[in-house]
């Protein structure tokens, strides 16, 4: 009995740790994604660089979101 109500706080946490990191990442990107417009010189490199971003990041959110769901 205790383990499934532990397990279930668990799960719960570790889903609301999960949304937290994931507004953390979203409001810290648009920041960089400003900066990098409006102070970057070759649109073209900034461009370059805000696609490598968003795919390593995109491949490590799906690694914890298929993590998350194994639990």
């Amino acid at each position: 009995m205790i383990y499934k109500n532990f397990d279930a706080f668990l799960k719960l946490g570790m889903e609301g740790l999960f949304y937290i990191t994931t507004l953390i990442f979203v409001g810290f990107s648009l920041s960089l994604v400003y900066h990098w417009f409006a102070y970057g010189i070759h649109k073209t490199m900034t461009l370059i660089i805000l696609s490598v971003y968003l795919g390593v990041s995109a491949i490590l959110f799906i690694g914890m979101a298929l993590a998350l769901n194994a639990l």
